[in-house]
C-alpha cells in the first residue's frame, strides 16, 4: 500500500503536470493572438490608402477659392450700388483698390505669422474677417462703411487667405507630389471665378445684392470656418502623421571630404608635373 507522502507526492506531480501543459497552451493562445492582432493591423493598413493630406489640399482650394469669388463679387453690386446710393463708379473702385493694396501689402507679414502661428489659425482668422466683412456691407449707409468693411476687413482677410499662407500648409504635408499639390492650389482662384461669381450673379439678378453678401458671409461664417478649425491641421505630425512621401525621400549627399576632393592647387603647383 501507497503510504500518504506518496499519495501527496504523486498529487503534487499531477498538479505540476497539469500546469506545465495549461502554461503551454496560454503561450500559444498568446502566441497566436499576437500573431492575428499583426495581422489585422497589416489588413487595415494595406485598407487605409487615403492619405489626410489630400483632404487638407482640399479645404486649401475651398478657402482659396471662396475668397477669389468673394473678391471678384464686388464687381456684380457695383451698379445696383451706384444706383442705390448714388455713389460713382469711380468711388467704388477706389474702394475695391485700397481691398488689393491692404491684402498686397500684407503678404510679407502673413508670411511672417504663417511661421509663428500656422496656416490653421490664419485661415480661421481671415475667412472670419471676410464673412464678416461682406455681412457689414448690407447694413452700410456711407462710403467710409463701406471703405471700412470691403477696403480693411476684406482686405485683411483676402492677405490670410491667399497662397503665401496656404502653400506653406501644403508644403507641410507634401513630400512627394508637392509639385502637383501646388499646381491644384494654383488653381482655386480659377475655380472661384467660374463657380462663385456666376453664382453670386444669378442671386443678385434673382434677388439682390444684399441677399448675395448675406449668403455669402453666411457660408464664410457657419460652413468654412467650422471646416477649417475640425479638419485643417498645420503639420502630419500633429495627428502622428508624416508628410506624403516622406519614407521615400531623397537622402542628403554627404559632404565631400578634403580626400576626396582632390589634390588642392598649391601642392600641385609644387609638383615636377606643373614645370
Amino acid at each position: 500500500m501507497m503510504t500518504q507522502d506518496g499519495r501527496h507526492e504523486k498529487e503534487r506531480s499531477e498538479v505540476n503536470t497539469i500546469a506545465v501543459d495549461l502554461g503551454a497552451q496560454g503561450v500559444d493562445d498568446g502566441i497566436h493572438s499576437v500573431n492575428a492582432h499583426l495581422l489585422l493591423e497589416s489588413l487595415m493598413a494595406k485598407r487605409s490608402r487615403f492619405f489626410y493630406g489630400w483632404l487638407i489640399l482640399g479645404c486649401a482650394v475651398l478657402v482659396m477659392a471662396l475668397a477669389s469669388g468673394t473678391r471678384m463679387s464686388f464687381g456684380i453690386a457695383m451698379l445696383p450700388l451706384s444706383e442705390q446710393f448714388g455713389w460713382t463708379r469711380t468711388m467704388l473702385s477706389t474702394i475695391a483698390l485700397m481691398t488689393g493694396i491692404i491684402g498686397g501689402l500684407l503678404q510679407m507679414v502673413m508670411g511672417l505669422l504663417v511661421d509663428r502661428y500656422g496656416a490653421r489659425r490664419l485661415l480661421g482668422s481671415g475667412v472670419a474677417l471676410l464673412g464678416l466683412g461682406v455681412w457689414l456691407l448690407t447694413v452700410s449707409t456711407t462710403v467710409w462703411q463701406f471703405s471700412l468693411a470691403y477696403g480693411v476687413l476684406v482686405g485683411v482677410g483676402m492677405a490670410a487667405t491667399q497662397q503665401v499662407v496656404t502653400a506653406t500648409l501644403v508644403a507641410n504635408w507634401f513630400e512627394r507630389h508637392r509639385g502637383f499639390a501646388q499646381s491644384l492650389l494654383a488653381t482655386a482662384g480659377a475655380i472661384g471665378w467660374m463657380m462663385v461669381v456666376p453664382a453670386n450673379m444669378f442671386i443678385e439678378r434673382t434677388y439682390n445684392w444684399t441677399t448675395m453678401y448675406r449668403i455669402m458671409g453666411t457660408v464664410l461664417l457657419v460652413i468654412v470656418v467650422p471646416t477649417i478649425w475640425i479638419f485643417i491641421r498645420n503639420r502630419p505630425e500633429d495627428i502622428g502623421m508624416q508628410p506624403y512621401g516622406a519614407d521615400h525621400a531623397t537622402p542628403t549627399p554627404e559632404p565631400t571630404t578634403a580626400t576626396s576632393a582632390g589634390t588642392p592647387l598649391s601642392q600641385a603647383v609644387r609638383t615636377m608635373q606643373m614645370r
